[in-house]
């Protein structure tokens, strides 16, 4: 009987390690797709109501999920700006901050001014910039500009 409680403590050793290391395998396989389809999502449809464009607050950058843009009114009142909602790092979702008057991003702590240019990194570049196109009385769609 003595000898059972090795071979069970050996075999629940045994099993715990083969489960610690298939579950780093699958967090390294995830981690190596994330990173080498990044930027090769599908096209997304970027409409946004043109009643929120004509609601915007000049200096106070407004999150459009269903476009994946930030959007904000210059402090003319006139001009528009329109940013991808993705970091330019790895693609998580910067967040305004208010206080501080910057675009921060969650994941790795990158920071944008509110043009979107960086201020701290890992990020090396800044939020892309999307086109605005007005389509009638009631539409706005936003379209990627090629990178320079």
């Amino acid at each position: 009987m003595a000898e059972e409680i090795p071979m069970q403590r050996r075999s629940f050793f045994r099993s715990a390690l083969a489960l610690l290391l298939t579950t780093a395998a699958a967090m390294i396989a995830w981690g190596i797709a994330r990173f080498s389809l990044f930027g090769v999502a599908k096209e997304r449809l970027r409409e946004v109501p043109a009643d929120v464009v004509e609601k915007l607050q000049p200096g106070a950058p407004a999150h459009v999920p269903n476009a994946g843009a930030w959007l904000l009114r210059a402090d003319n009142g006139k001009d528009i700006l329109a940013l991808d909602d993705r970091c330019p790092h790895l693609g998580c979702r910067p967040r305004w901050n208010e206080e501080a008057q910057i675009y921060q991003c969650p994941c790795h702590g990158s920071e944008f001014d509110r043009d979107g240019n960086p201020k701290r990194g890992p990020a090396t570049r800044g939020m892309s910039k999307l086109g605005i196109d007005r389509i009638g009385e009631d539409r706005i769609v936003l379209r990627e500009i090629a990178a320079k």
